[in-house]
């Protein structure tokens, strides 16, 4: 009896450890669940201890930027090591503020469930990280009331932390933001809708939280503010309070249709130390590139998107303008992008210092009477031309109706071309031409898809017979085309498959 006593005993304080083991956890969706431990009968196996607290601080700064702020919080629970790593400059680099962060389901008798701000997780969070941020990020789709009471709530913390007796856990809030990024979901159409874009600005009293936002961080180095889409009198007093407190600081400025109509933003020539501009060709002119002149400015962007007005319907800036300022900054590049999904061009500026032109754009041609133009503008400066992104329309094959005639064109005129992007159909034989007619070219990228097994060039009379046979002869097969072009070039040259080209990022600034 004793016995099966001491027996029962046993089995309930082993059922007891078991279950001291076993645990509640918060799965993704905020609901809990209960994780059970099974019995481990092998009493006499050795438990091997891990290792991973003891990675390098590098290595785990560049596993926490991969987290969200909830994972992190997680994950320096674990140990001490991880803990310590939570506080890391590097994991605070970006801090991305969209529609879900930190907010709590909230019943509406109108809209149902809504995420709504959790102010109280919200100052618990900053209390604990708001020294650390070094940048952060705006992505509003819907909710544009919690990035509102998001910035107004961070904008109070910094105020209480920059008072005479201020809380411990809010003094230095936000003073090591360099990085401010806030893209505006402008586009306020429906899936269904035929009209397709309906272009509404932001403003009023999320324009006016930005604006106390941006007087506080006295220390922006980069400033990014994309997609405004703002009235007139908004747009010229949109960058007062930053250049009152970072006009000697700021080193990366984008401003991305600001105004969708003509509105020169006279503010970006006031930042002296300027390096690196993105703006949009509507929100440039003479005036503003005479005070552009007199920075430090090396990259001028004038990036178009889908919001952009159309090419037709803005004015290039002055022949004039684009001269003196290559007079006085004659190390500056400016660089024309387009950004869209369907057909468009780039808006062209005469005499400008174009060291690159580039489309993300599917459905935009290579035209003869534009791409002419662009030579006989650029040929002393371009360096960097080519389409990104699969085309969404079939090339044509004969050679009089391809591009091979328009692409060496630019070879023989342009003699600082350094990087070719081609997506459209040509010949193994245009691409040997390329790479012996262009002398300083570097990288040449071209769908294998694309390249058309032939050499159907006219014979020109300034080609030898030896030459002539080699450009038939390796034109034959891609294997003889990568061989010549790999001995040209210096390097292991090959063509691209359509997944490696689709992943193709062109870098407008090689060559500079």
């Amino acid at each position: 009896m004793s016995f099966a006593m001491s027996l029962a005993a046993r089995k309930g304080s082993t059922q007891l450890d078991v279950m001291q083991k076993a645990g509640w956890k918060i799965d993704e969706n905020e609901k809990a669940c209960y994780i059970d431990v099974d019995e481990d009968n092998d009493n006499n196996e050795s438990c091997l201890e891990s290792k991973w607290c003891y990675l390098p601080d590098l290595i785990l700064e560049q596993i926490f930027t991969y987290l969200s702020p909830k994972e992190r919080y997680y994950a320096g629970l674990v140990c001490r090591q991880w803990h310590r790593a939570f506080y890391l400059p590097t994991v605070w680099n970006n801090f991305v503020v969209d529609d879900r962060t930190l907010t709590r389901p909230k019943y509406n008798y109108y809209s149902g469930w809504q995420y709504c701000l959790d102010h109280m997780r919200t100052q618990n969070c900053l209390s604990r990280i708001g020294r650390h941020l070094r940048g952060i990020e705006f992505r509003p789709w819907h909710s544009f009331n919690n990035i509102y009471q998001f910035m107004t709530m961070l904008s109070w913390s910094m105020d209480k932390g920059n008072e005479v007796n201020a809380e411990p856990q809010l003094v230095g809030m936000g003073r090591r933001i360099r990085s401010l990024v806030y893209h505006f979901p402008c586009n306020m159409s429906q899936p269904n809708d035929p009209e397709g874009i309906k272009l509404f600005g932001t403003g009023g009293q999320l324009l006016k939280g930005l604006k106390e936002l941006m007087l506080r961080l006295t220390d922006l180095h980069t400033l990014k503010l994309v997609d405004f889409v703002l009235e007139r009198f908004e747009a010229n007093h949109l960058l007062d309070e930053v250049v009152c407190s970072c006009c000697t600081k700021m080193r990366v400025l984008n401003l991305v249709n600001v105004t969708t109509t003509h509105c020169p933003i006279m503010h970006v020539g006031l930042f002296l130390n300027l390096q690196v501009l993105t703006i949009s060709p509507q929100n440039i002119d003479d005036d503003v590139l005479s005070l552009l002149a007199d920075t430090k400015l090396r990259h001028l962007y004038l990036l178009q998107n889908c919001y952009t007005p159309n090419h037709l319907t803005i004015s290039a800036c002055g022949v004039k303008a684009w001269r003196s300022l290559k007079a006085t900054n004659p190390r500056m590049r400016v660089h024309l992008r387009l950004e869209n999904l369907v057909d468009g061009e780039v808006v062209l500026q005469p005499e400008a210092p174009v060291h690159s032109i580039t489309y993300w754009a599917p459905q935009a041609r290579v035209r003869a009477d534009l791409l002419v133009r662009m030579i006989d503008h650029y040929k002393n400066t371009l360096a960097v031309y080519g389409h990104e992104l699969l085309p969404r329309f079939s090339s044509p094959k004969p050679f009089h109706n391809r591009i091979d005639s328009l692409l060496m064109l630019m070879c023989r005129q342009c003699f600082n071309l350094d990087t070719l992007t081609i997506r459209e159909k040509v010949s193994t034989a245009t691409l040997l031409l390329i790479a012996r007619t262009a002398k300083n070219l570097r990288h040449l990228n071209v769908r294998r898809f694309a390249v058309i097994l032939r050499c159907d060039w006219p014979r020109h009379p300034e080609w030898s017979n030896e030459f002539h046979a080699w450009l038939r002869c390796n034109s034959r097969s891609y294997e003889s085309v990568e061989r010549e072009i790999s001995h040209i070039l210096g390097y292991k040259w090959q063509l691209l498959s359509d997944r490696d080209f689709k992943q193709l990022t062109v870098n407008a600034k090689s060559g500079a």
